[in-house]
């Protein structure tokens, strides 16, 4: 199934958005884009994250990264 074309235009502005989040709010989403429930397919707590997921938290990463910044761990808030 194709996604709609809303989900993809909102998903888009997400990540255009991604480089004017401040640090921490950088750094608390990629921990969050990797761990949350509605990141899962299905929203199983141990299933594979989706493409969506996996796109933003690779965006959020790169920007991490460009600023010098380091992920959470998964125990750490």
């Amino acid at each position: 199934m194709a996604p709609r074309s809303s989900a993809e235009s909102e998903l888009s502005a997400l990540l255009d958005e991604i480089p004017s989040w401040p640090d921490a709010m950088l750094v608390h989403m990629h921990k969050r884009f990797g761990t949350s429930r509605l990141f899962r397919v299905h929203h199983d707590p141990d299933g594979p994250l989706t493409q969506r997921a996996l796109t933003l938290r690779a965006a959020a990463f790169e920007e991490m990264s460009r600023r010098g910044l380091e992920a959470l761990a998964e125990d750490e808030d």
